[in-house]
């Protein structure tokens, strides 16, 4: 189908949108992105529901929160992990960024936003875990291009950061020094369990500021054009056919969550429907 039959429109955050209905529209919105984009390593992330907002674990509250707060929460969550983990077979080193890591595959609240390098992951995780009467979303992302925009008045060169680069070390929870930045910035994450692996991980980490990925696309005038970010909208209707699409391509439980786990579910879900 061709995109110009798709519903176009911008939402509050400047962000381009797009609306489908299949599975073969979404593979055309994906290759509209890659063609507009300005750089070739380009993320994506999957929200079972368009309310959802780019936030990370320790941002997320049903109360409304404060820079205090978060940092208060998130040190009581980081030592706790530290010092109960090992009683678990943990695994990975003890490398300060690679606890951080192994927090976030795990669950555990932290200031990292999970992105993925593969489209089609994505969008599995954005149908998994879905609202039969709200659509679902798939962000895609140009990191290089937002940190670029992020740090624009130092004049950083638009790149995704290592952990061990200066500007990303003060985002850690151990960091001793004073932060001078808190906006979100795109980050090489640490390949510490299979299922990162598997699914591609890629990171986004957050200030201290509880703040949306949104916000800051608001305060820094990321152009309305989609170059950076872009939403697509994946209809609640379709929702069963694009993932059973989805599935006819290979991205199953069992190969986005490669472990025992993963295959009973995939099992499961094969005989009860």
């Amino acid at each position: 189908m061709c995109l110009d039959r798709f519903y176009r429109g911008l939402d509050g955050v400047g962000a381009f949108r797009m609306a489908i209905k299949s599975f073969s529209e979404f593979i055309s919105s994906i290759e509209k992105f890659r063609g507009t984009a300005a750089n070739s390593e380009l993320w994506y992330r999957g929200h079972g529901a368009n309310s959802y907002v780019l936030q990370p674990g320790l941002h997320r509250s049903s109360l409304p929160l404060v820079k205090d707060m978060v940092i208060t929460r998130e040190n009581t969550t980081y030592d706790e992990f530290y010092r109960r983990s090992p009683l678990f077979d943990r695994p990975g080193g003890r490398d300060r960024w690679d606890l951080l890591f192994l927090m976030q595959h795990y669950r555990a609240p932290t200031r990292l936003l999970d992105w993925t390098s593969s489209p089609l992951v994505a969008l599995f995780f954005a149908l998994l875990s879905g609202h039969d009467t709200e659509d679902a979303v798939l962000w895609c992302l140009d990191p290089a291009e937002w940190n670029g925009k992020m740090l624009h008045d130092i004049g950083e060169a638009p790149k995704i950061f290592p952990t061990d680069d200066s500007m990303i070390l003060q985002y850690h929870p151990k960091f001793d020094g004073k932060a001078s930045r808190n906006e979100p910035l795109a980050i090489q994450g640490i390949v510490n369990n299979p299922r990162i692996n598997a699914q591609k991980g890629k990171f986004v980490i957050f200030g201290t500021e509880p703040r949306s990925m949104e916000d800051f696309a608001k305060e820094f005038k990321i152009k309305p054009n989609g170059e950076i970010l872009r939403k697509i909208e994946i209809d609640s209707s379709r929702r069963k056919a694009v993932m059973n699409d989805l599935e006819s391509y290979g991205i199953t439980y069992s190969t986005v969550f490669p472990d025992l786990e993963g295959l009973a579910i995939e099992i499961s879900r094969k005989l009860m429907g």
